[in-house]
């Protein structure tokens, strides 16, 4: 027993010591932003720091930070800590503004993860690419979007519109307003990705978009193991996500049996990206028979499908948001039917739609509500300063879209919907970084244009003969967001009834 006493006496002061040295080190770690002066949400866990919340799925990303946003009136920015990492969340426009424009070159990664190894094909996509190489797939990307190739929206939505009008004249039940979306979403992002007819209205299964909802469920994280990923790549070894790798040799045929169409046709006048990709590496120098080697077609299968992906989702989402929020508001539907009646239907113009005033107030009082994505992370690259604090290489920042666009001192009553928030004279009197819902600087999303013309072109026909009504036998349901995924989406279906017009 007396032999014993002092093994035992060492290993309790052993125990004693790493206790010590552990608590000393945790008090170190978490007291990151302390040190700094920087206002901040303590770490409650040494496990997941201060986003307990976030990790046990206990409310959405977008939400979370906006909790978090709302606790700090007043200051620039706040710190917090994300597992063991401390992350910083900005509340100033004006910062807002300096990360995503003034001091971009610190902060152009995005951080967000992807397999660059398992994922080569979705690793072109210029929303997850780093370095140079963004700059490069982004470039291919809004070459491919310019006014004069958008101006034959109308015309492309023009075809699918007959078998949209079938659809509803045939659906005596409510719709969901997101699949309806998508079923107008699918068709057109698989005509401008590869001039293909792939109408959502078809009865016939499309392997198109079954991909590009798989893709919707697994990156932009609906689910907890992409969550985990997206806060801390740390967890990936765990979890080894792959979006669409598997699905490869599928995009590469059907991008390569697209070109020999292109070709064989004589269709130099398609705006779809892919023609647009191919005209111009003609134009440097390539011809159609180089463009059919393997490499060639997987890197423009890549683009391609990253253009596809993003306007399928983000696209449907907020057309689904806007027939809801016309569905609750008979009033504003009224006006803004008004307007779109004195634009010719039958040879409707893209310019025409973008001038109507009161559909520019009306959707963008929509995009406030409810922005497709509802943060945005960037990760440092560089030592710079922000609003005299000096954000280390390697930190997360946050900007909190959902949360600036709710922010009572910039939008009063700011859950309440109203248009005329955005008139011209309204808009003036805010600062332009409080109002991003597709982002903005040099890695604005580049599809906005798109996704915007497209609705506002759908919309001004769907007006035109139908009205969109609460759903029949139901109560309107508030838009709740659901607990997972980094974009706004319902945690319950949007249902609402949408009737021919009566004349």
């Amino acid at each position: 027993m007396d032999s014993a006493s002092p093994i035992a006496i060492c290993i309790g002061l052993f125990i004693s010591f790493l206790i010590t040295v552990a608590y000393v080190y945790c008090e170190w770690l978490f007291g990151y932003w302390k040190r700094k002066n920087v206002p901040h949400k303590k770490s409650t866990s040494l496990i997941y720091g201060s986003i307990g919340k976030l990790f046990k799925a206990e409310v959405s990303q977008g939400y979370f930070f906006k909790d978090i946003y709302d606790s700090f009136h007043g200051e620039p920015f706040v710190g917090f800590y994300e597992f063991q990492r401390p992350s910083l969340l900005l509340r100033d426009p004006e910062i807002v503004k300096k990360v995503l424009a003034e001091n971009f070159n610190s902060f152009h990664k995005n951080g967000l993860y992807v397999n660059e190894k398992e994922d080569n094909f979705f690793n072109r996509n210029p929303f997850v690419l780093t370095g140079t190489r963004w700059k490069e797939a982004r470039s291919k990307l809004t070459q491919t979007l310019t006014v004069n190739k958008l101006k034959f929206l109308p015309e492309s939505i023009s075809k699918i519109y007959p078998s949209m009008k079938t659809f509803l004249d045939e659906t005596e039940d409510n719709i969901e307003a997101y699949e309806f979306g998508t079923n107008i979403t699918s068709g057109m992002a698989a005509s401008w990705s590869w001039g293909i007819e792939d109408s959502g209205f078809s009865k016939t299964k499309s392997y198109v978009r079954e991909i590009a909802q798989k893709f919707v469920d697994m990156f932009i994280g609906t689910t907890f193991s992409m969550q985990l990923i997206h806060i801390n790549p740390w967890f990936a070894p765990l979890f080894k996500p792959s979006i669409v790798s598997h699905e490869t040799g599928f995009f590469n045929d059907l991008t390569k049996k697209s070109l020999e169409m292109l070709i064989s046709t004589g269709n130099n006048s398609s705006p779809c990206v892919l023609n647009s990709l191919r005209q111009t590496r003609l134009k440097s120098g390539q011809t159609d028979d180089e463009l059919m080697n393997n490499e060639v077609i997987e890197d423009l299968s890549g683009v391609v499908a990253a253009f596809y992906f993003d306007a399928y989702e983000t696209t449907a989402r907020a057309m689904s948001f806007l027939l809801y929020t016309l569905a609750q508001y008979p009033d504003v539907q009224r006006r803004l039917r008004d307007e779109v009646t004195k634009l010719p239907k039958e040879q409707l113009t893209l310019d025409e739609v973008q001038k109507m005033p009161y559909m520019e107030m009306v959707f963008s009082e929509v995009l406030r509500l409810y922005p497709p994505a509802t943060f945005l992370r960037k990760k440092c690259t560089q030592d710079c300063q922000l609003g005299g604090l000096k954000v280390e290489a390697g930190s997360h920042i946050i900007i909190p879209i959902l949360a600036m666009h709710k922010d009572a001192d910039i939008y009063p009553e700011p859950e309440k919907f109203d248009p005329e928030r955005f008139s011209e004279e309204n808009k003036n009197d805010r600062h332009p970084y409080a109002y991003i819902p597709f982002g903005s600087g040099p890695r604005m999303c580049p599809g906005m244009r798109f996704a915007i013309s497209l609705i506002k072109v759908v919309i001004s026909l769907l007006l035109q003969d139908y009205e969109i009504l609460p759903p029949k036998n139901e109560y309107f349901k508030p838009i709740t967001p659901s607990a997972s995924g980094i974009l706004l989406v319902p945690d319950a279906p949007l249902k609402l009834h949408i009737a021919k017009l009566k004349k």
